[in-house]
């Protein structure tokens, strides 16, 4: 118990002999710092700002010359050159666009030296609509009548006139869901029945030699096209085989089409 009692006396008396000569040490450098008009203070604040500076300094440098800098000048880069390829691709489609829309004009006029009509903008999608039908913008202010036929530049039917605007009118496509056209297919009559898109389905005696590619005509349009031969799926114990057409050129995209003006 004593010695415990010794021990925690010296370490207090060693406590207080430490808490003391500190406190002499503050009111020596005040008193020093007094005498020297505040000289020691001075020093203190310019060490801490000489601090301050440095690592400012060293940040600037690393923000500025370092990973940081090139990371975002080549961040900036990549988004000047994304925005110039956009630019480019938007560009090009343009381009496209009106190459495509003169070819099909070219091919329209070519049509217009042989038969009378006028030409027509495309005014809805073909798969817009079910039952078969688009808009055309051209109607009856341009001479156009029901019944008048639809071609594309290629002189395929693609279908009639069902209805009438002044300056619009809609077409029923020739091959829609549920129609049927009497047709000839290498000298022979078949019936083909419309799917819609632009594609029909027929049967044809098992004989006839036919091969993918083969036109499709209808006596009803002076022989016009009307569909090629896409498929054909023939089994020789059947009398007939399973013909596919389709119209030659895609509906989606087509612009333009010429109107046979009666």
């Amino acid at each position: 118990m004593n010695n415990s009692f010794s021990y925690r006396s010296r370490s207090t008396s060693i406590g207080r002999r430490r808490l003391l000569a500190a406190t002499l040490l503050i009111v020596v450098v005040f008193i020093i710092d007094s005498i020297t008009g505040g000289k020691i203070r001075a020093l203190v604040r310019e060490g801490v700002a000489g601090v301050s500076s440095a690592f400012d300094h060293i940040a600037g440098n690393v923000m500025n010359h370092g990973y940081f800098e090139t990371h975002a000048a080549l961040a900036a880069q990549n988004a000047t050159l994304q925005a110039e390829v956009n630019s480019l691709q938007a560009q090009i489609a343009l381009t496209n666009s009106l190459k495509a829309q003169n070819t099909s004009l070219q091919e329209l006029v070519h049509l217009a030296q042989t038969q009378q009509g006028i030409a027509a903008p495309v005014a809805s999608s073909f798969i817009a609509s079910p039952y078969g039908t688009f808009l055309i913008g051209a109607g009856s202010a341009q001479g156009i009548t029901q019944g008048s036929l639809v071609l594309t530049g290629e002189n395929v039917v693609i279908g009639e006139v069902s209805n009438v605007g002044t300056d619009s009118a809609t077409v029923l496509e020739l091959l829609a869901p549920g129609s049927t056209i009497d047709a000839q297919l290498d000298g022979s009559s078949i019936v083909a029945h419309g799917k819609g898109g632009g594609n029909a389905l027929a049967e044809a005696p098992n004989g006839l030699v036919i091969t993918t590619g083969d036109s499709v005509t209808a006596p009803e349009f002076n022989e016009r096209v009307i569909g090629i031969v896409g498929h054909v799926d023939s089994d020789p114990s059947n009398a007939t085989q399973q013909v596919s057409i389709g119209l030659p050129v895609n509906l989606s995209s087509l612009q333009y089409v010429y109107v046979v003006l009666k």
